[in-house]
């Protein structure tokens, strides 16, 4: 089980790695965090939201088990997805899961 201080250091590394793919500068939306017992529910955009606007920027869950990142999509509601997450429904795409190591 990882504390909050390691998730949040996942959701940054996570934030780096698209940093990298995209060239653009991101930002986590701190004050948005969504705090579950089993991880947390980041948001985030773009750093300079008046040069760059993102698509398909949905939310993104840590897990506290492992550290694995879940992107939520950004079709349905946040509510939607963690939903399907907490009933065991949620099947994402390969595309969908990052792995902090």
């Amino acid at each position: 089980m990882l504390n909050k201080e390691k998730i949040n250091e996942i959701a940054k590394r996570y934030i780096e790695h698209l940093e990298g793919k995209m060239n653009i500068k991101l930002a986590i939306a701190q004050e948005l965090t969504i705090n579950k017992p089993y991880g947390n529910i980041y948001f985030w955009g773009a750093q300079d939201s008046k040069k760059h606007r993102l698509a398909g920027n949905g939310p993104f869950l840590v897990e506290s088990e492992d550290g694995r990142v879940l992107r939520f999509g950004t079709a349905d509601p946040t509510e939607y997805y963690i939903t399907l997450y907490e009933n065991g429904n949620w099947n994402p795409g390969s595309n969908d899961i990052w792995y902090p190591n």
